[in-house]
């Protein structure tokens, strides 16, 4: 096993979580991500300003990284898992009344969760593939 495996992750969270208090539904769980970016702060009370905002379904991804006006294509997304060791996580609509595939992770100090996360090449092509992969599914549900 190399050094990556085998270091154990403190789950101390950073000073700066001191503003805030963690929404009861935070949990440590696997989840399927698709990208990621860091929102400015803006409610010092707000849990979500202060976690790293990544999306389940591509899709959201692109509507997420189109409103960025500093995401541009060729986008630099990430596809990857959460991953307990790296802190906890929430679904945002089941703190908020939002639909969509949001997720909140609020990653302990000293936390490399993109060390386990890979740079999709060609994100339109991957989006394509996912949009065709989803319908097909859903089609055969019919």
């Amino acid at each position: 096993m190399d050094e990556k495996q085998t270091k154990r992750i403190e789950k101390i969270f950073p000073d700066y979580f001191d503003r805030f208090e963690m929404p009861a539904g935070a949990r440590e769980e696997n989840i399927k991500e698709n990208g990621f970016a860091l929102n400015p702060l803006a409610d010092p009370t707000d849990p979500g300003q202060y976690s790293l905002s990544t999306f389940e379904k591509p899709t959201h991804v692109k509507r997420f990284a189109g409103a960025i006006s500093d995401m541009k294509v060729p986008y630099q997304i990430a596809i990857g898992m959460t991953n307990p060791k790296h802190g906890v996580v929430q679904r945002t609509r089941e703190r908020k009344k939002k639909s969509g595939s949001h997720v909140d992770w609020w990653l302990y100090e000293n936390a490399t969760p993109y060390d386990e996360f890979e740079i999709i090449v060609d994100f339109e092509k991957h989006l394509q593939n996912y949009i065709r992969e989803r319908d097909e599914k859903n089609a055969g549900i019919c």
